[in-house]
Order: C-alpha cells, then sequence, then structure tokens
C-alpha cells in the first residue's frame, strides 16, 4: 500500500459513516432493531459523533433481528453497491459477529488480521441465565472458546511478539488449528452465546466476543431513542444512560490524554482498483 493513498483518522472516520447509515436504512425498511453501541454509544452521547481518537463503529442487535438480518442477505440484495456482510458461522466465520463491509477502502491492521475492508461491526445481543454464578460460568466458558479466535488471529499478525510470548502463541496456535481451527472456535461461541434464548430471558448481554458485556434487563432493548451522530439520526436504546455508566462509569468525564489513543491500530488505504474504474 501506497502511504499517499492511506487516510487520516478524520478521512477514516468520515468513511466508516456511510457504513453506518446503509445499514441503518437496511434495518429501518426491515423494521430491525438495533442501537449504536460501546464507543459508539458513547461518542454520540458525549461527543455528538465519534469520540475525537476513536477509529471503529459499533452497533448492536437482538438476537432475533441479528438472525433476520442473516436470513435476509441469504434471500435478497440487502445492501447497496460496494456493500458487502461478512459470515458468522460456518467455514467462513471469522468472528462470532458481523461486520457490513465497504470495499472502496482497504484495512490493514498491526493487532490482528481482520477482514479485508473498512467496516462496522454488529454484535448480537444474547439472553443471559437469572444466576450470578452460572452468568460468570458462562463468561468463563465463552473466554475459553474465544481464545482459539483471539489467538489465531494475533499470533499470523504483524504484531511484533516478545519470545516467550510467541513460543505460547505458537503451540497454543498449533492446538486450535488441530482442533478446527478458527471457524470451530467460531461456533462454540455461538453456541454458548445463544444458550439462553432471548425471548425467555429477563437480562441480555453482548457476550459473543471477549468485551464488555453491557447486561441489561431485556425490556431495555424494546424501547428506542434517536441520537444525533455526526449530524445524522441513528437509533440507540432509550435507556442508553444505563448503559454507558455500567460500562464507563462516569462516562461524561473525559479520560487523560495518555489514554486518548485508538485501540485499534488500523490503517484505511483507497481501495486505487475500484477508484481507477
Amino acid at each position: 500500500m501506497k502511504k499517499q493513498d492511506r487516510l487520516s483518522l478524520k478521512e477514516a472516520q468520515s468513511a466508516l459513516l456511510p457504513i453506518l447509515e446503509e445499514f441503518d436504512r437496511v434495518c429501518r425498511l426491515h423494521n430491525l432493531r438495533y442501537s449504536l453501541i460501546y464507543g459508539t454509544m458513547l461518542g454520540a452521547i458525549r461527543h455528538k459523533g465519534f469520540i475525537p481518537w476513536d477509529d471503529d463503529i459499533d452497533v448492536c442487535m437482538p438476537r432475533p433481528d441479528y438472525e433476520k438480518l442473516v436470513e435476509l442477505s441469504k434471500q435478497e440484495q440487502l445492501f447497496g453497491e460496494h456493500f458487502s456482510l461478512t459470515a458468522d458461522r460456518g467455514k467462513k466465520g471469522v468472528y462470532p459477529f458481523l461486520k457490513l463491509m465497504d470495499d472502496r477502502y482497504i484495512v490493514r491492521c498491526t493487532n490482528h488480521i481482520e477482514t479485508p475492508y473498512l467496516y462496522v461491526d454488529i454484535f448480537p445481543v444474547d439472553g443471559l441465565p437469572d444466576d450470578r454464578k452460572e452468568i460468570e460460568k458462562l463468561y468463563r466458558k465463552e473466554l475459553t472458546a474465544s481464545a482459539g479466535v483471539v489467538l489465531s488471529k494475533w499470533f499470523t499478525s504483524e504484531k511484533k511478539w516478545g519470545f516467550l510470548l510467541w513460543i505460547f502463541g505458537f503451540w497454543f496456535y498449533l492446538l486450535c488449528m488441530c482442533f478446527g481451527g478458527t471457524a470451530r472456535s467460531v461456533r462454540r461461541v455461538n453456541k454458548l452465546a445463544t444458550k439462553y434464548p432471548y425471548e425467555g430471558a429477563d437480562n441480555v448481554g453482548l457476550h459473543s466476543w471477549c468485551l464488555e458485556h453491557c447486561e441489561m434487563p431485556r425490556e431495555a432493548f424494546d424501547r428506542y431513542t434517536e441520537v444525533e451522530f455526526e449530524g445524522k439520526k441513528f437509533l440507540c436504546i432509550e435507556d442508553y444512560d444505563l448503559c454507558l455508566k455500567n460500562t464507563y462509569g462516569n462516562y461524561m468525564q473525559l479520560p487523560p490524554e495518555s489514554k486518548r489513543v485508538s485501540q485499534h491500530c488500523m490503517r484505511v488505504y483507497r481501495n486505487k482498483k475500484l477508484q481507477s474504474k
């Protein structure tokens, strides 16, 4: 990739916005529930747009709506030109969640192997058991299962490893490959995440990936409002205050300047092959 083709952080943020707009269009057209989540929700509430140092967009969907999106994508051309949905299961499953990609922009990442194009992450919201001990047990199992996904990507990435960490990662990577590799790990995570059906659960969360789980009462995902994000309106759960407090604490307070950095280390480039057509 040529250095002059690389997008600045601000340009990358501008390139992400049309992906979110396309996702929003499809969800509204098919009456699918979704909400901004994680740093995107925080950015909408605190900054009315991107957190200035953030370089991605996250949304979530109740599992029934998420599955409907998957099925619709198999039956018809849901998204416009340049947009495509990744697989989250089967042999092509790379992660236990979806990504909506835009092939006009190519992504390279120093942390782990990513999808080839710029994307918005789409996480499912799944049911949780009633007992706290059972919840923690579920999280531990999911963490173990997702380790196969994470390490297989980190080991084959551009990231520089320390020697001992490299040795550990190498053998864990081989073990993961012997037991079915990334695809099997993804299937295992999905099986655990859907163990407690969304419709019958009192509490739900985003626990198909080893991030903040955003535990909330299920009814929180029945009520939505529109919030401003970069001058446009997108959907967000009404009780975003509880969600943000559970995840970030005093979320309106800015972090120290030393922590105002991107967590993804993405490099985004214009896809010159498409632009030359």
